[in-house]
């Protein structure tokens, strides 16, 4: 799933000085209580039955956000605020995606293969069926191996969970990528473009990867 143009490294390395292989980060900004407030009733009311079940706490999810989502990047108290709204819609995303991390095979099962046909529509846009099936089964793939770091690339574009801030959907977090390199790949001659059947393209008016 790599593609020679690579989309670009989420972290800029910068800084007067400094050994260009070393990476600079950001100081992060704590949540303040209005937003712990609301993630917190977000988790209990939302998500208190899955957490249960894959035994995730809030804390953890707190910890998982404080390592995920860099608040300082948002410049306005209203921007800060849309994106805890937000993180609080996909509150049962997150809890399934520390346990993902974490190695549990039911919350891959239940948490990211029920996007594996949503990311194959999408595709479909671009390739045939087969091939769709083809790159969509191997971006899952790839992204359990970022995940659990059994790969060393991190400039292919491919995400892993732990970077997974619930600022959108989890099918966006994926799908935003998958589609990315599936264009790579087309431009690059390592993928076939197709037109979309009538199906695909009355499916795409149902996909929502954006929300």
């Amino acid at each position: 799933m790599t593609s020679s143009n690579s989309i670009a490294t989420r972290r800029q390395r910068s800084g007067a000085g400094l050994d260009e292989n070393c990476e600079v980060e950001a100081p992060r900004v704590d949540l303040d209580e209005i937003s712990l407030n609301e993630l917190r009733r977000a988790f209990f009311r939302e998500a208190g039955g899955l957490a249960l079940r894959f035994d995730v706490s809030l804390d953890d999810v707190l910890d998982h956000l404080r390592f995920a989502f860099d608040l300082s990047l948002l410049r306005t108290d209203a921007l800060r605020r849309v994106a805890i709204e937000r993180i609080a819609q996909n509150i049962e995303e997150l809890v399934i995606t520390i346990a993902c991390i974490r190695g549990d095979e039911n919350a891959w099962i239940d948490g990211i293969e029920p996007l594996r046909p949503v990311l194959i529509r999408m595709c479909e846009l671009r390739v045939n069926e087969a091939d769709a099936i083809l790159h969509a089964s191997r971006f899952i793939k790839a992204v359990k191996n970022r995940t659990f770091g059994r790969d060393g690339e991190f400039d292919d574009g491919i995400p892993r969970l732990q970077e997974f801030a619930g600022i959108q959907p989890l099918r966006s977090y994926l799908g935003g990528p998958l589609f990315a390199i599936l264009q790579d790949l087309i431009k690059d001659g390592m993928a076939v473009a197709t037109r979309p059947s009538s199906n695909a393209r009355a499916a795409a008016r149902n996909l929502r990867l954006a929300d």
